[in-house]
């Protein structure tokens, strides 16, 4: 696909942007980053809900950014007594990855449970430096946004202390602030993370959505043609049935969230990011990277239909499927071109009033952002 100028518009701000449809980085594109660190605790029920059903969204607009480089995510939470004390009620629920699909899957694991826990921000912080495999490359983006609320100065890690390291890491900080009725007493601790990083607080509504957007006409067409495509996927090896199985879940999970998020995981599945990248797991990608050699899979570890098969007959039929798969996805390509980031994007824009204080155009935005300075940095 060649690489084509657009105009991004995302709330308020209009954003000239290099782009394809998921476009590889240039040898000057920054890595990128991103940890959310969430409050999971009673006040704050439903933020997980937030990140997970809209983790493809985010990541589809920022694909898009030609400036950047490989965006990794991570999530960790705190506040919850189910994580334990001896660990701060801290839980890194997702290491830092690139598989926005396995991220969402783990999400998806989590129980929507209502703890009322203490909210241990200096120690969430400091776990988030310390347990996570930043970036090391000069240059990175490297951006963390502590979500939630209550104080930000309980427990025995002192914060001034967390946020240095913190900085001393490269990282910066973005509080994100859930309207509570205490906001006024607690509203100090939050602005302090800000500031220390020159930064701002922002406020946010938790399960605060936009109305639902569709570019898609046929949504039963759109089923269909997904449906059909799953099937194409052929699991092999350790951890191929468990992959499976979250793909699965994951088209579930993001139906049921509504039809915005339904098309945005589409999207992505049928994006360069996503399609070819799956050969550790899935034989039609495996034989596409390896040239048909299946020597070396256990067919133990293959679907019960295709345990019995010889060799050339489990390769005919992987070559079926791929053509299956390859006219499934032009297929899918029309009714989800990769200009619908720039339609989705021209419906936000009128809506920029209902957009403030949600959390994935809040985090979009601020991403924007700071990706486009770290282009300027590296030029």
């Amino acid at each position: 696909m060649n690489l084509k100028r657009l105009k991004s518009v995302v709330i308020a701000a209009t954003i000239a942007v290099t782009l394809n449809n998921h476009a590889t980085a240039s040898d000057k594109s920054a890595p990128v980053d991103v940890v959310f660190t969430l409050d999971l605790s009673g006040s704050t029920n439903g933020l997980i809900d937030d990140v997970r059903d809209k983790i493809w969204d985010m990541n589809n607009e920022l694909s898009r950014l030609g400036n950047a480089g490989t965006i990794r995510y991570a999530v960790v939470g705190y506040g919850r007594p189910s994580f334990g004390s001896r660990n701060q009620f801290v839980k890194v629920l997702c290491p830092l990855t690139t598989d926005v699909d396995f991220l969402a899957g783990e999400l998806y694991k989590l129980n929507p449970n209502i703890e009322k826990g203490d909210q241990l921000m200096g120690a969430a912080i400091r776990a988030s430096v310390e347990l996570l495999n930043w970036s090391k490359e000069k240059g990175a983006v490297k951006e963390m946004f502590i979500t939630g609320n209550g104080s930000a100065f309980l427990g025995s890690f002192n914060l001034q202390v967390s946020c240095e390291l913190a900085k001393s890491h490269g990282i910066s900080i973005h509080p994100l602030y859930c309207t509570a009725s205490l906001r006024a007493r607690d509203i100090g601790g939050w602005n302090f993370i800000a500031d220390f990083f020159n930064n701002k607080t922002t406020d946010i509504k938790i399960h605060k959505r936009l109305p639902e957007f569709s570019t898609v006409q046929d949504n039963n067409r759109l089923r269909e043609l997904a449906t059909e495509l799953s099937k194409t996927y052929i699991y092999y090896g350790k951890n191929g049935l468990a992959n499976y199985k979250t793909m699965m879940s994951n088209e579930k999970n993001a139906l049921r969230a509504g039809a915005s998020t339904y098309e945005a995981m589409m999207y992505h599945k049928i994006s360069d990011q996503y399609q070819g990248h799956q050969s550790n797991w899935d034989l039609v990608d495996f034989i596409k990277s390896r040239n048909g050699n299946l020597k070396n899979v256990d067919p133990k570890t293959l679907p019960d239909s295709l345990k019995n098969i010889n060799p050339e007959q489990l390769l005919t039929k992987l070559i079926e499927l791929k053509e299956k798969r390859n006219y499934l996805i032009s297929q899918l390509r029309q009714l989800l071109p990769y200009n619908r980031q720039d339609a989705v994007n021209a419906f936000y824009a009128t809506k920029t009033d209902e957009g403030a204080m949600i959390f994935d155009r809040v985090v979009m935005t601020t991403l924007q952002a700071k990706i486009s300075g770290a282009e300027l940095a590296v030029n």
